[in-house]
């Protein structure tokens, strides 16, 4: 038994061992005669965080690097110390970034990432709507050509705006300046669930109307014509709570009605769906209320697709994920919603 506690004791410090590492770096980072320190932590093979020792160690900095665990989400926020955006700072700041970051810095806003900024500004809740309990804003920007797959960066932002961003993501929010890390290539890795493919192929054709076509990835919706094209939507786990994995897509299906999008995302591998509204021309997304879409008194709480016929959206739900279940109709009329809609941009 003595001999089993010490194998199970060891066997455990050498997990804590594998799990958490450190770098360290001490140099003259900015060519002035001192040295300065950098030490990198690691957890599970990623920056955890970084901490700067400058000025002959008499100031330190610590960066944190790792992503919020609540949940996935395409972008991460690293709150910037302000002492070390002085100019004086700049070679030690161009230093560290060299090290730690492996995705390069941009000044150019992807029209993905720009759409999630957007959303991240403007998303407020909605009280006492019989149909929605989120509304967002976004810029409708055009880009012309043909949709390319971005790739991913990073872009330096502040204000008002960083400040809510690392709210939600539980970083520090009294920086002037954060980096925004895009990983863009998660929109083209992701498994496809729906089809069942091991090996992704993105983007993926939905539907045509008229000269537009629509389009999805892992986890954003785009149009494009012959000459632009515009991204409708992008899944985050951070705003919307509708991102489990981002190794698996998050995108379940994509219609229309009038000018309306509408799109449904599933966080497998969990229940739970979300459905939204998306008007292009006024740059509005709204979410649905899920009392409104399932059917919580019989467990119906998982949504197998949608249709729109006749100023109906019909929605098939099951209380599982699982084919074995009873799909059961619902019924919503789209001229109710619609209306609904009207009343509350008047407000």
């Amino acid at each position: 038994m003595k001999k089993l506690f010490t194998i199970l004791f060891l066997l455990k410090l050498t997990s804590s061992f594998t799990q958490g590492d450190q770098k360290i770096i001490k140099q003259d980072f900015d060519g002035d005669g001192s040295t300065e320190k950098l030490i990198i932590n690691y957890y599970l093979g990623k920056i955890d965080n970084a901490i700067v020792y400058y000025e002959k160690k008499t100031k330190r900095c610590t960066l944190d690097i790792k992503s919020t665990d609540k949940h996935p989400s395409l972008i991460n926020t690293i709150p910037l110390c302000d002492d070390l955006l002085k100019p004086e700072y700049k070679k030690i700041t161009q230093f560290v970034d060299s090290v730690i970051f492996n995705i390069p810095a941009s000044k150019n806003l992807d029209l993905t990432l720009g759409w999630l900024l957007d959303v991240y500004s403007s998303k407020q809740t909605i009280t006492d709507h019989p149909y929605f309990i989120s509304r967002s804003k976004f810029k409708t920007k055009i880009k012309n050509g043909t949709y390319y797959s971005p790739s991913s960066h990073r872009i330096l932002v502040k204000g008002k705006l960083i400040k809510k961003i690392n709210q939600l993501h539980q970083k520090c929010d009294t920086t002037l300046k954060s980096w925004i890390i895009f990983d863009a290539n998660r929109l083209n890795n992701a498994r496809q669930i729906t089809e069942y493919e091991l090996n992704p192929s993105w983007p993926q054709f939905i539907d045509s109307i008229g000269p537009v076509e629509i389009y999805k990835t892992g986890h954003s919706v785009f149009i494009e014509t012959d000459t632009m094209h515009q991204v409708l939507f992008a899944s985050d786990g951070v705003l919307f709570q509708n991102l489990q994995k981002l190794n698996w897509e998050s995108i379940q299906q994509v219609g229309m009605y009038k000018k309306y999008y509408l799109v449904l995302t599933q966080p497998y591998p969990g229940i739970e769906n979300k459905l939204f509204l998306i008007d292009l021309q006024r740059g509005l997304i709204l979410e649905f209320r899920k009392d409104v879409l399932l059917d919580f008194k019989k467990y119906y709480l998982n949504i197998e697709s949608f249709e729109i016929m006749e100023d109906e959206l019909f929605l098939f739900i099951r209380k599982s994920p699982n084919f074995d279940y009873k799909i059961k109709e619902k019924s919503i009329s789209m001229i109710l919603i619609e209306n609904s809609i009207n009343i509350l941009e008047l407000k």
